[in-house]
């Protein structure tokens, strides 16, 4: 097979034990452009059906039209969530198995797949430390995190007029903010941030002014 023949770059998932496409025709796909960053696609119902969907690498997606309706299995029992306009979800890798209910829903989304070889480039360093600590945010509202998905977005529908670096720079700033944000080792060390201020502070007060 020759370099043109190659198949296309897809987001993908696990589907009874199979790597198969997260959408056969995405709305929108980074693939087809000169964007270096974390592949992206754009992705609605279409005549989609409802699928169980296992995930073998982080996912990060945010619904900008309509809504989702899914259940994550839990070892306390299935959990269903609704997704709206404006929810954002990030699916480590190896987080449990999740059920869409795509059929007869109308939503559109724009999903991130964190490709670890694509994040070590990023990164300049291993990259288990950014995707096997996340912790799972299912339909949360962060502002800083739709803006750069929707960046993202943009610039991949004008086909990346800003050229490839651009594209890498929003992937970092995602990359980046993951990791401070919502990764296990990121909330160890902002508490233990807060607890040397709250130290630091509680010192400072039980001492006397100087005369």
């Amino acid at each position: 097979m020759s370099k043109q023949e190659r198949p296309r770059e897809q987001i993908s998932g696990i589907v009874g034990g199979h790597i198969v496409p997260a959408m056969e025709t995405p709305l929108l796909t980074s693939a087809s452009t000169p964007w270096s960053g974390f592949l992206l696609e754009k992705h609605n119902a279409g005549d989609r059906q409802d699928t169980c969907w296992g995930w073998h690498r982080a996912h990060i997606s945010l619904i900008t039209k309509g809504q989702l309706g899914f259940s994550v299995r839990t070892p306390r029992g299935n959990q269903d969530f609704v997704g709206q306009a404006g929810s954002v979800c990030v699916f480590p890798s190896g987080y449990d198995e999740t059920h869409f209910a795509i059929a007869g829903s109308k939503f559109e989304a724009i999903v991130v797949e964190l490709d670890p070889t694509r994040l070590e480039t990023l990164l300049e360093r291993p990259a288990s430390a950014s995707t096997d600590t996340l912790a799972p945010q299912i339909v949360v509202r962060d502002r800083y995190m739709a803006m750069l998905l929707r960046a993202m977005a943009s610039k991949v529908a004008q086909g990346c007029p800003a050229g490839a670096l651009y594209g890498q720079a929003l992937s970092l700033a995602l990359a980046t903010y993951l990791e401070r944000r919502f990764s296990v080792k990121g909330r160890a060390e902002k508490k233990r941030h807060l607890r040397l201020v709250w130290a630091g502070g509680a010192s400072l007060a039980g001492r006397t002014p100087m005369g």
